[in-house]
């Protein structure tokens, strides 16, 4: 059985992009959200996301961290958008709050920078997916 598996190889998942941003609360500089992600996974085999670490930027400003909240499976040979749930602290949201302000105020959707990564694997391999997107955010927060 062991020679079959040393034949295995695990080729990397790719993001290929982010969908949309949706914020289910934010209270207190707490924040609960989901990142519907386009996510690639060429293998014969499913791979589960353990964990998720992100770092969220509007502009230069670095308005906290957040991090997966439940793991999820990605099925073998796919392309598909899956829901990544992220719960995290905005410490500096106030600053960038002001930021987005300004740029709603002119007719700008908010931006948000998000960078990190996905860590992602089976009961023998992990890899780590790196993410960095720039997208809107919804006014409606």
């Amino acid at each position: 059985m062991l020679p079959l598996l040393w034949g295995c190889e695990f080729k990397d998942v790719q993001l290929e992009s982010i969908e949309e941003i949706n914020l289910e609360s934010l209270q207190g500089g707490q924040i609960d959200g989901t990142i519907h992600m386009v996510l690639s996974n060429p293998n014969s085999f499913g791979i589960t996301v353990k964990s998720a670490d992100f770092e969220l930027f509007t502009g230069n400003v670095k308005l906290g961290e957040a991090s997966l909240r439940k793991a999820f499976k990605i099925e073998s040979n796919s392309s598909k958008t899956y829901p990544v749930q992220l719960s995290g602290n905005l410490s500096n949201a106030l600053a960038g709050g002001f930021m987005g302000l300004a740029g709603a105020l002119t007719g700008k959707k908010p931006k948000v920078t998000i960078k990190g990564e996905l860590k992602a694997g089976n009961f023998f391999y992990t890899k780590k997916v790196p993410v960095e997107e720039e997208t809107e955010i919804p006014l409606g927060l």
